[in-house]
Order: structure tokens, then C-alpha cells, then sequence
């Protein structure tokens, strides 16, 4: 396949383009289609498996089907979501084939479980390394509470609120009625938010540590500017 400066990477060109380009024989312009959606997947794919690791070979299994199936892109939906949807079944079949799970995924049940689940706002400015450290944490800990999500919950809010699909969208990648992912967009929302706030009552009395180092370097500087006087 070409190196990426000779594809075009111009957002300008559209998916449809990128695809008759594809059909007609120019391969490398795949990488375009990749490139534009290799992180959607890929989050796709982690919503389902909970593995980084499966989750890129996920993506990239997802990738070949979708090449070898280009021809059946008809064109009337956008091709995100005719990708997302192959990424969801090749997860799918993932945990169906490969993974000992106790509970594959369906989309159509309405089994619920509560679990518990970490939730935090992501931090908007880091000038420090502290902050950069603590952003870090807090993904972490969103990460850790967006797979605790009941399955039904965690596809719905990885497609609608991180990819930003729109509701009929999700609906038709998971093959359910877009009421439905309405009320679980809801519920994942909720119960995040429930659970964030047991994680502030929990660690609220650990926040801004005051640390040996801290009080030392304040009574040194208050003790030197004492003698100052």
C-alpha cells in the first residue's frame, strides 16, 4: 500500500469518492478511508471486548471485510456507520469464537445489571506535568467505568456518546429501535453519573495531599523570611 503522503487526506474528498476511487482499481486510497476512522473503530471494538489488544485486531479484520465487501456499500447511509456495523459483528463473532465470556452480547435483551462504575469529566487545560498525570488518571478511570457499563449500556454510550452517532444510527448498528437507544443512552448516562459521585464521597478527604515535602518547603520559607525581619 502507498505511504500516506501519496494518498490524498483532504477531508474535502468525500467517503463516496474515496470508494468509487477504491472500486476503480486505486487501492492505496483505502488508507484514506482507514485513516479517517481507525479511532471510531477501534473504540467501537473496545466497547465490545474490553481489550485494547483484540480490539486492534478487531479493526483491522473488520478493514479486510470491508474492502473485500466494498462493492456491496450501496451508498445510502453514510459509510461510518456501514463500518461501525461490520466492527460491531466482527467483535461480536470475537467473544462468540475466541473469548470464554458468560454473557454475549444482545443487543435485543433487555437484561439489565447495575455495576459499579467510575465516572469523571475530562480536564480541558494541563500546563503542568501534574495535571497531565492527573488527566491521565481520570481517562483511566472513565475507561474503567465505561467497561463496567451492563454491555446493553456500553455499546449504546461508546456510539452515542463517544463517536457522537446520532440516535438512528446507533439503532441501526445494533439492530435496535432508536426508543431503545434512547433509554439506555439515559441509563449509562445515569448510572455513571451515580458513580462518579460515590468516587468523590470516597476519596474527597485524599484530595490536594499536603505531603512531608510541601510543609517542609513552607516552613523553611516562612522561618527565612522571619529572620529577614
Amino acid at each position: 500500500m502507498a505511504p500516506l503522503d501519496a494518498v490524498d487526506v483532504s477531508t474535502m474528498v468525500s467517503d463516496q469518492e474515496v470508494v468509487r476511487r477504491v472500486l476503480a482499481g486505486d487501492t492505496a486510497s483505502f488508507e484514506l478511508i482507514m485513516r479517517r476512522y481507525n479511532r471510531r473503530l477501534f473504540r467501537i471494538a473496545r466497547g465490545v471486548l474490553r481489550n485494547d489488544a483484540d480490539a486492534e485486531d478487531v479493526v483491522q479484520d473488520s478493514y479486510l471485510q470491508a474492502y473485500e465487501k466494498l462493492e456491496q456499500f450501496s451508498g445510502k447511509g453514510p459509510l461510518s456507520a456501514w463500518l461501525a456495523r461490520i466492527t460491531v459483528n466482527e467483535a461480536l463473532s470475537r467473544l462468540r469464537h475466541g473469548l470464554k465470556v458468560t454473557d454475549l452480547l444482545s443487543f435485543d435483551d433487555e437484561k439489565e445489571g447495575e455495576e459499579a462504575n467510575f465516572m469523571a469529566e475530562p480536564v480541558h487545560t494541563l500546563p503542568t506535568p501534574e495535571q497531565t498525570a492527573a488527566r491521565g488518571e481520570i481517562r483511566r478511570l472513565l475507561e474503567s467505568a465505561i467497561d463496567l457499563l451492563p454491555d446493553h449500556y456500553r455499546m449504546v454510550f461508546v456510539l452515542c456518546g463517544i463517536e457522537e452517532m446520532s440516535v438512528a444510527e446507533t439503532a441501526e448498528i445494533l439492530a435496535v429501535e432508536p426508543a431503545t437507544v434512547k433509554t439506555r443512552y439515559h441509563r449509562a448516562r445515569n448510572i455513571l453519573r451515580e458513580n462518579l459521585a460515590q468516587v468523590v464521597d470516597d476519596h474527597a478527604v485524599e484530595v490536594f495531599p499536603f505531603d512531608g515535602a510541601r510543609c517542609d518547603r513552607i516552613v523553611t520559607n516562612v522561618l527565612r523570611r522571619l529572620e529577614k525581619r
